[in-house]
Protein backbone atom coordinates (compact mmCIF):
# COMPACT_ATOMS: atom_id res chain seq x y z
CA UNK A 1 0.00 0.00 0.00
CA UNK A 2 2.75 2.47 0.90
CA UNK A 3 4.92 1.57 -2.07
CA UNK A 4 4.73 4.89 -3.88
CA UNK A 5 8.30 5.77 -4.85
CA UNK A 6 7.64 9.41 -4.00
CA UNK A 7 5.93 8.59 -0.69
CA UNK A 8 8.99 7.48 1.26
CA UNK A 9 10.97 10.51 0.14
CA UNK A 10 8.56 12.94 1.81
CA UNK A 11 7.72 11.01 4.99
CA UNK A 12 8.69 13.92 7.24
CA UNK A 13 6.15 16.20 5.53
CA UNK A 14 3.56 13.42 5.72
CA UNK A 15 4.28 13.06 9.45
CA UNK A 16 3.40 16.69 10.14
CA UNK A 17 6.51 18.70 9.39
CA UNK A 18 5.25 22.19 8.44
CA UNK A 19 1.76 21.28 9.75
CA UNK A 20 0.82 19.39 6.53
CA UNK A 21 1.01 22.64 4.54
CA UNK A 22 -0.23 22.10 0.98
CA UNK A 23 -1.29 18.51 1.70
CA UNK A 24 -4.80 18.92 3.12
CA UNK A 25 -6.96 20.68 0.53
CA UNK A 26 -7.15 18.78 -1.68
CA UNK A 27 -5.97 15.78 0.32
CA UNK A 28 -2.58 14.62 -0.97
CA UNK A 29 -2.71 11.00 -2.17
CA UNK A 30 0.43 10.07 -0.22
CA UNK A 31 -0.98 11.67 2.94
CA UNK A 32 -4.15 9.65 2.39
CA UNK A 33 -2.04 6.47 2.14
CA UNK A 34 -0.19 7.47 5.31
CA UNK A 35 -3.44 8.05 7.24
CA UNK A 36 -4.79 4.67 6.12
CA UNK A 37 -1.49 2.90 6.91
CA UNK A 38 -1.31 4.19 10.49
CA UNK A 39 -5.06 3.91 10.94
CA UNK A 40 -4.70 0.20 10.21
CA UNK A 41 -2.05 -0.02 12.94
CA UNK A 42 -4.49 1.55 15.42
CA UNK A 43 -7.28 -0.77 14.20
CA UNK A 44 -5.00 -3.70 15.01
CA UNK A 45 -5.37 -2.73 18.68
CA UNK A 46 -9.11 -3.31 18.45
CA UNK A 47 -8.71 -6.43 16.34
CA UNK A 48 -6.25 -8.04 18.75
CA UNK A 49 -8.14 -7.28 21.98
CA UNK A 50 -9.21 -10.66 23.39
CA UNK A 51 -12.82 -10.20 24.50
CA UNK A 52 -13.50 -13.87 25.16
CA UNK A 53 -14.44 -13.90 28.85
CA UNK A 54 -13.62 -17.60 29.33
CA UNK A 55 -10.11 -17.17 27.93
CA UNK A 56 -7.26 -16.90 30.39
CA UNK A 57 -6.00 -14.17 28.04
CA UNK A 58 -9.18 -12.06 28.25
CA UNK A 59 -8.31 -8.38 28.11
CA UNK A 60 -4.92 -9.09 26.51
CA UNK A 61 -3.68 -9.01 22.92
CA UNK A 62 -3.87 -11.85 20.42
CA UNK A 63 -2.20 -10.94 17.16
CA UNK A 64 0.68 -9.37 15.29
CA UNK A 65 0.73 -6.30 13.02
CA UNK A 66 1.79 -7.11 9.45
CA UNK A 67 5.45 -6.44 8.54
CA UNK A 68 6.16 -4.99 11.97
CA UNK A 69 7.72 -6.75 14.93
CA UNK A 70 6.00 -5.97 18.21
CA UNK A 71 8.60 -4.97 20.78
CA UNK A 72 6.23 -4.15 23.63
CA UNK A 73 2.57 -4.56 24.47
CA UNK A 74 0.92 -1.71 26.38
CA UNK A 75 -1.51 -2.31 29.25
CA UNK A 76 -3.50 0.07 31.39
CA UNK A 77 -5.75 0.20 34.41
CA UNK A 78 -8.24 2.83 35.44
CA UNK A 79 -7.59 5.33 38.18
CA UNK A 80 -11.24 5.29 39.21
CA UNK A 81 -12.32 3.06 42.08
CA UNK A 82 -15.40 1.24 40.80
CA UNK A 83 -16.82 -2.26 41.17
CA UNK A 84 -15.08 -5.14 39.37
CA UNK A 85 -17.87 -5.28 36.79
CA UNK A 86 -16.35 -2.34 34.93
CA UNK A 87 -12.93 -3.85 34.11
CA UNK A 88 -12.87 -6.53 31.42
CA UNK A 89 -11.67 -9.51 33.43
CA UNK A 90 -11.05 -13.09 32.54
CA UNK A 91 -13.27 -15.70 34.14
CA UNK A 92 -10.37 -18.15 33.91
CA UNK A 93 -8.53 -19.08 37.11
CA UNK A 94 -5.32 -18.93 35.06
CA UNK A 95 -5.77 -15.28 34.03
CA UNK A 96 -2.56 -13.36 33.43
CA UNK A 97 -3.84 -10.24 35.16
CA UNK A 98 -6.89 -9.30 37.17
CA UNK A 99 -6.30 -5.55 36.93
CA UNK A 100 -4.89 -4.68 33.47
CA UNK A 101 -6.22 -4.59 29.92
CA UNK A 102 -4.32 -4.47 26.64
CA UNK A 103 -4.46 -1.01 25.06
CA UNK A 104 -1.82 -1.08 22.35
CA UNK A 105 1.68 -1.94 21.26
CA UNK A 106 5.03 -0.61 20.15
CA UNK A 107 6.25 -2.13 16.88
CA UNK A 108 9.32 -1.74 14.72
CA UNK A 109 9.32 -2.18 10.95
CA UNK A 110 10.88 -5.46 9.89
CA UNK A 111 13.70 -5.51 7.33
CA UNK A 112 11.28 -5.94 4.40
CA UNK A 113 9.49 -2.72 5.38
CA UNK A 114 12.78 -0.91 6.06
CA UNK A 115 13.91 -1.65 2.51
CA UNK A 116 10.66 -0.23 1.14
CA UNK A 117 10.51 2.86 3.40
CA UNK A 118 14.27 3.54 3.52
CA UNK A 119 13.98 4.04 7.28
CA UNK A 120 13.15 1.93 10.33
CA UNK A 121 9.60 2.96 11.21
CA UNK A 122 8.53 2.79 14.85
CA UNK A 123 4.80 2.66 15.57
CA UNK A 124 3.15 3.26 18.91
CA UNK A 125 -0.48 2.30 18.39
CA UNK A 126 -3.25 2.25 20.94
CA UNK A 127 -6.93 1.59 20.83
CA UNK A 128 -9.67 3.93 21.88
CA UNK A 129 -12.41 3.43 24.40
CA UNK A 130 -14.21 0.06 24.40
CA UNK A 131 -14.64 -1.05 28.01
CA UNK A 132 -17.19 0.32 30.50
CA UNK A 133 -14.60 1.68 32.91
CA UNK A 134 -12.78 3.40 30.07
CA UNK A 135 -16.01 5.17 29.13
CA UNK A 136 -16.39 6.32 32.74
CA UNK A 137 -12.86 7.76 32.58
CA UNK A 138 -13.66 9.48 29.28
CA UNK A 139 -16.81 11.06 30.67
CA UNK A 140 -14.74 13.11 33.06
CA UNK A 141 -14.45 16.25 30.96
CA UNK A 142 -11.49 17.90 32.65
CA UNK A 143 -9.78 20.06 30.04
CA UNK A 144 -6.16 21.16 30.28
CA UNK A 145 -4.26 23.80 28.37
CA UNK A 146 -2.76 22.38 25.18
CA UNK A 147 -0.33 25.26 24.71
CA UNK A 148 2.64 23.00 25.49
CA UNK A 149 1.58 20.87 22.49
CA UNK A 150 0.07 23.42 20.11
CA UNK A 151 1.82 26.61 21.15
CA UNK A 152 0.21 29.76 22.48
CA UNK A 153 -3.04 30.81 20.86
CA UNK A 154 -3.65 34.23 19.34
CA UNK A 155 -4.86 36.87 21.79
CA UNK A 156 -6.95 35.31 24.55
CA UNK A 157 -7.10 31.90 22.90
CA UNK A 158 -5.91 29.05 25.06
CA UNK A 159 -6.45 25.75 23.25
CA UNK A 160 -7.70 22.95 25.50
CA UNK A 161 -7.41 19.17 25.34
CA UNK A 162 -9.02 16.32 27.31
CA UNK A 163 -6.88 15.43 30.33
CA UNK A 164 -6.74 11.76 29.30
CA UNK A 165 -5.36 12.57 25.85
CA UNK A 166 -2.90 15.02 27.34
CA UNK A 167 -1.46 12.46 29.77
CA UNK A 168 -1.49 9.73 27.11
CA UNK A 169 0.55 11.93 24.78
CA UNK A 170 3.31 12.41 27.33
CA UNK A 171 3.31 8.78 28.45
CA UNK A 172 3.64 7.69 24.82
CA UNK A 173 6.46 10.17 24.29
CA UNK A 174 8.35 8.56 27.19
CA UNK A 175 7.73 5.10 25.70
CA UNK A 176 8.93 6.32 22.30
CA UNK A 177 12.11 7.82 23.74
CA UNK A 178 12.88 4.63 25.65
CA UNK A 179 12.46 2.54 22.50
CA UNK A 180 14.53 4.91 20.38
CA UNK A 181 17.41 4.50 22.81
CA UNK A 182 17.11 0.70 22.61
CA UNK A 183 16.90 0.78 18.80
CA UNK A 184 20.02 2.90 18.49
CA UNK A 185 21.83 0.24 20.52
CA UNK A 186 20.25 -2.70 18.65
CA UNK A 187 18.18 -1.88 15.54
CA UNK A 188 16.90 -5.44 15.18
Amino acid sequence: MMNSLHHHKKWEKLSGQNDWEGLLDPLDIDLRRNIIHYGEKAQACYDTFDSTKISKYAGLANGRPYKYRVTKFLYATSGIALPDAFLFKSLSREAWSKESNFIGYVAVAEDESVAMLERRDIVIAWRGTIQSLEWVNDLQFLQLSASSILGKGDGNDDPKVHEGWYSTRFILRKIRNRHLTKLVQDPK
